[in-house]
Formats: structure tokens, sequence, C-alpha cells
């Protein structure tokens, strides 16, 4: 918990920071380990020599003592003295002392006759004890040779080194962490640029794009990324105007009826049968119009889409009364939708004024479900449509026969994808044994 606090209070808030504190935590813990393992290396080769001296030291006394007949003998004449032995240097014949300190019962008890062991004391000062063996001439061991040597002088080495090591360590670190984290400012400076220039075009000038093939790879990798994206934008922006400026052609004409009656009604002219039926006509046309676009921005706000049945959205669809086409509904109308009814009636609109624009003597919508989805298909017999014009009738503005005499602007088609679409679905196109089906894809529950 305490480390989790002091790292979210000393954590870098930059992007280069924690990168650079991220290297620094990995080369730390290599040093780390790289120290302990030169500091126990260099303890073990300091020891290794301290022990190769004191058995070349009791090597040397015990070349001095002869053993024969149960005594022990130096060839110094006989005389037992410990000035022939050097300064920390004890011989024992058994457990007695032959020549030179005696050792404390621990200390005895650790080394005689135990052939060769080396022991650390602290207890008279840091010493370090080898015990060597008196051997007879069966190979018994009869006695001890104990030579001692101070390792304050080896133990203040290492501590000295290991200090050493640390600090060196710690202002590599240092040094590292701003090295790195200046090295990964300088190579996110193209990144940071062009995170700037691309949302400055996207504002100003949507046609400017980065140079795919300048820069390292990764530098090329996210200037494709950030062109695809910027087309993208690009490509919303110019079909949302596309679409505003068509949507504005198509209103011109109801508004402009409205105005023209309006105008006979301010000169005192009396309506006629006609002219109130071409009023309340432009007014609907206008009002669908208007609900028609609105329907995907209500969809994409509505974070709980209601639920409708098929025969619901149906209801009321049929045949013009001006038309000659016979509209017949097939298939499981009882189907309940995930999306409001209202709103399938007005992807529905479109694709019934298309289909008995141009139908002969049918218009049928067959209706089915599968896999969490409905399927709603809306066909003629009129076959006008041809295959190379499939996906292109769902671009606003696009007329298949533009002098076929029918009034549009080419909206309603495009209006039911965006509607179908902002729903969770689609709508396709294909042209089947001498008919136009349209297919509405919506979810179903």
């Amino acid at each position: 918990m305490i480390l989790k606090r002091l790292w979210s209070r000393f954590q870098p808030r930059t992007l280069s920071g924690r990168l650079a504190l991220g290297g620094v935590f990995w080369i730390a813990a290599w040093a780390v380990v790289l120290l302990l393992a030169f500091n126990i290396l260099l303890a073990s080769v300091l020891a290794s020599q301290v022990d190769d001296a004191l058995r070349a030291r009791a090597q040397a006394v015990a070349a001095t003592l002869v053993y024969s007949d149960g005594r022990l003998t130096a060839l110094n004449g006989g005389n037992n003295s410990d000035e022939a032995l050097d300064v920390g240097t004890s011989v024992y014949l058994g457990a007695t002392l032959f020549e030179g300190t005696q050792l404390s019962a621990e200390m005895r008890s650790d080394l005689l006759q135990k052939s060769e062991v080396i022991e650390d004391s602290e207890r008279y000062g840091p010493l370090r004890y080898l015990a060597y063996p008196i051997l007879d001439d069966r190979g018994g061991q009869v006695g001890t040779i104990v030579v001692s040597s101070n390792i304050d002088i080896r133990n203040h080495t290492v501590r000295v080194i290991a200090a050493t090591s640390l600090v060196f360590i710690v202002l590599t670190l240092v040094f590292t962490f701003f090295a790195l984290r200046a090295t990964i400012v300088r190579a996110l400076t193209p990144v940071r640029a062009m995170g700037t220039r691309a949302a400055a075009w996207s504002e100003e000038d949507l046609d400017k794009r980065f140079d795919p093939g300048a820069g390292p790879r990764e530098l090329r990798e996210l200037s494709g990324t950030l062109n695809g994206l910027l087309e993208r934008i690009a490509a919303a922006l110019r079909h949302e105007r596309n679409f505003t400026a068509e949507l504005s052609h198509e209103l011109r004409t109801p508004l402009a009826h409205l105005h023209a009656e309006v105008d006979l009604l301010a000169v005192g002219e009396p309506l006629g049968t006609l002219e109130r039926e071409n009023l309340l006509t432009s007014i609907r046309r206008l009002e669908g119009l208007v609900e028609t676009a609105l329907v995907p921005a209500r969809i994409d706000h509505n974070a709980a889409p209601g639920l409708g049945r098929v025969s619901d959205a149906l209801e009321g669809l049929r045949a013009p009364a001006s038309g000659s086409a016979e509209l017949v509904v097939a298939g499981d109308t009882g189907i309940t939708l995930a999306v409001e009814s209202d709103i399938v009636r007005r992807a529905l609109n479109p694709l019934l004024e298309n289909a008995f624009r141009y139908a002969s003597h049918e218009v049928r919508i067959d209706v089915s479900a599968a896999n969490g989805h409905a399927f709603i298909e809306v066909s003629d017999d009129g076959g006008r449509l041809g295959v190379a014009d499939l996906e292109r009738v769902f671009e606003p503005g696009f007329r298949a026969d533009a002098a076929d005499g029918h009034p549009g602007a080419g909206l309603g088609l495009a209006l039911t994808r965006r509607i179908c679409r902002a729903a969770g679905g689609d709508v396709t196109a294909r042209v089947e044994d001498g008919r136009t089906v349209f297919v509405l894809r919506l979810p179903s529950i």
C-alpha cells in the first residue's frame, strides 16, 4: 500500500518520463544482480587467497615437526619455544598444546583432530583459522597445526568495493534516466508534430496528407494510419455536406409550393380543392422529409432502443390510389424488432415509394428472421435497376434514371440506409428473376 501511494505520488506524468523510468528499472535490476555476483565472487577470491596463505604457513610449520614413538619433536634442536613459530600459530599433539597460544575450548572443539578445517571467529577480532593435520607414518592424525590471520583488511576491502560499486550504479542510473528521457523526447518529437498537424488539418484543410514514405518505418506506419483517419474524417464531412445540400434541394419544392399558396392567400385569391390538396401534400412531404432526416440522430442518442412488431411497422402501408400495382405481404409479420415501429416505417417508406414508382403489376413485402435479425424484403416486378447500380442507389443524390419524369432528389434510399445502420442493421439491393429486391436487415428478439 505504501509503495503504491509513493508510486502514484512520484510517478512521471509524461510518456517519455515513464519510458525512461521503465528502462532505468530494468537496468537497475540487472546492475543489482551483477553487483551481488561481483561482490560474492570478490569475497570468494579474497577468502581463497587468505586460505592459501594460511595453508602455506601450516605446511611450513609441519615441515619443522617430526612425530616418532608417540612424541612430537621440533627440528630446532628440541627447544619447544614459541619463538620458532609465527604469531597466530599453535601446535597441538592430540588435544594437548605443544607450542604456541592456547585456544579457547570452543575453538579446540571445532578445530582439533578433524583433518583440515577452516573457521572464522569474531570473538578476538576478525580472524580466520585453518586447522592442518599432523599425520604419523600410517596416515593417522596425531596432532593439529592451527594458524590464523587477521581478515579485517579483507572485509574492509569488500565493504569499500561494495559501497563504491553501489554509488557508481546509482550515478549511472541517474545519468541513464536523463539520457533516456532526452532520447525518447527527441524520438517522440516527430510524433507530437504529426499529431499537431493532423489536428490542424482536420479543422482547416482536409485534403492535406502525410508523406507515407518519409522517416523511419514506425513513422511511416503512423503516417499511413493518420492518413486513413484523415481520409475517413474527410469522407464523413463530404458525405454530410452533400447530404445537407441535397436535403436542402429536396426541401425547396414543398417550400416553394407553400410560398405560392401563401402568396395566393395574401392577395385574397380563394384556394380551390386542387390547391388545398397540393398545399396539404407539400406540408406532409415536408414533415416526412424532416422526420426521416432526424431518425438516425434519434437512434444514435437513444441508449435503450424501443421494441416494435413488424406488423405495427407495416400497418397503414398500402398501394397508392393512383398506382396500378398490387401490394402483397407475406411471411411472419409477428416478429418483434429491437427497433421502434415508427422508425422501421420511415425506413420502409422510401423503398415502397420507389417500388410503386417502377412496378408493373405487383409489389411484395416478404418477412423472415434468422440469427437474431429480421429480414424485410421489398421487391417489385419493374426490373429497371441495373446490376452496376445496386450499391450506387444508396448514394445521396443518385438517380438510376434522371429522366423518368418522377420528382425527387435521390435521397430516399440514402436515408433508409442511414436509418438501418443507425439501428444496428443495414439495407442491400439485388436483382433476382427480373425483380428488383431491397432487403432490410434489422435486429430482432
